[in-house]
Formats: C-alpha cells, structure tokens, sequence
C-alpha cells in the first residue's frame, strides 16, 4: 500500500500541477475560480518551482519532509528534482513514470499510461456535474495561506476511495495556481506537496525531460 500511495500522489501531481483547473457548480464560488482560470489557462506553457513534500504515515515516528524543484511543460509533462534528504530524479508523462535515486543506485521505470487515463477520467476530463457525482466538493476563501482557496474532494465512488480518501487543493486567489496539495490515504497515510516561488512561462532548459542513461 505504500508503494502504491505513492504511486498514487505522484501520478494525481501530475495531473494538478500541468492543468490545475478547478471545476464550477452552479451560483458558488466555483464559478467565479472556474471562470478565471480558464480565461489564464490557454497562455500557460511551463511552470518552475521550488517544493517541499512532507510525509506523514503511521508507520514514522516523525514525518519525513524533502525538498527540491520542479519543472512542469503543458499539458503532463512533469521533473521533480529531489535535493533533500537523498537526491532523487523523477520524471513523469502520459506514459511513464521514472524514478531514479543515484545513491542507492536504483531505477524504477513503469508504464502508467492505463493509471494516466483514469486520474484524468476522474479529476479532469468532467464537466462539473460529473465531478460532483464522483466527488463531494466544497470551496472556500482561506486567508490563513496568504489569501488562497480551498477545494477540498471526498470521493463517492468505492473504485476512487480504495486508493485516495480525501483530496485538498490550495489555489492562489491571484493567480490561481496551486499552492498546496493535501492527500489523505485510506491507511491513514498523509501526503502534502507545497508549492514556493512559483514562475509561470520561463524558458525551458534543453533535454529537461530527456531521460537518463541506464
């Protein structure tokens, strides 16, 4: 289950972070998020960023917390750059997913273009009638992270709960982008991805998603 948690949040990250739209319900807040993002949206291209991923399972004594950074190219194409507590390399698209830890010498390489397909039948490629028949959402204003909003998911359906129990997203109330990412496991297992020093449309390295030599 771990693994696959894992498997889980990096795969939903993906999707959030290179195509954050959050979805309307008739007369509520959402309209109004649903509106501008999709006015921003077409003119978005690449995403540069510094994270902090923090764990925490039942399983630690203390959370584990790691930092890096983070390329994003529209519309799924995603490198996190692990710098602490072990360098790590990870890159993800439509089809694979590659994790490579130089200090332990592993590589892990996976076709996930079936798992791709289903977060996005799930989280993106719904009308907002549909999301609401596969989610209980609620949105709200949270001035408490610098003025953002709050979306929070709970699954419906027992196919979604059986990986993921609650999904939160924080979006910057300026320019939309997610600031936050909150996951919450059906073990008990807490995944929190944060978002710092957001640059949108910068150039982008060459042979940024190439992949390393085995």
């Amino acid at each position: 289950m771990k693994r696959r948690s894992g498997r889980v949040f990096l795969r939903i990250l993906a999707v959030v972070v290179a195509a954050s739209t959050p979805s309307a319900s008739a007369r509520d807040l959402f309209d109004e998020v649903y509106a501008r993002v999709q006015q921003q949206e077409a003119s978005l291209r690449t995403l540069h960023a510094r994270f902090t991923e923090t764990t925490d399972s039942t399983l630690l004594k203390d959370p584990i917390v790691a930092t890096g950074t983070l390329v994003a190219e529209w519309p799924t194409r995603i490198r996190l750059e692990y710098a602490a507590p072990e360098r790590r390399t990870i890159l993800v698209d439509e089809r694979r997913l590659v994790m490579i830890t130089p200090g332990r010498r592993e590589r892990f390489d996976r076709d996930i273009s079936t798992a791709q397909k289903r977060v996005r039948k799930y989280f993106l490629d719904k009308n907002p009638e549909e999301l609401r028949r596969a989610f209980a959402i609620t949105a709200t204003r949270d001035s408490r992270l610098q003025d953002a909003y709050r979306l929070v998911m709970l699954p419906k359906r027992k196919q979604i709960r059986e990986g993921l129990s609650e999904l939160h997203l924080w979006l910057d109330a300026r320019t939309l982008f997610v600031r936050r990412m909150l996951m919450i496991f059906p073990d008990g297992d807490r995944r929190t991805f944060d978002l710092q020093d957001v640059r949108i449309n910068e150039p982008m390295a060459p042979g940024m998603f190439d992949l390393p030599p085995r």
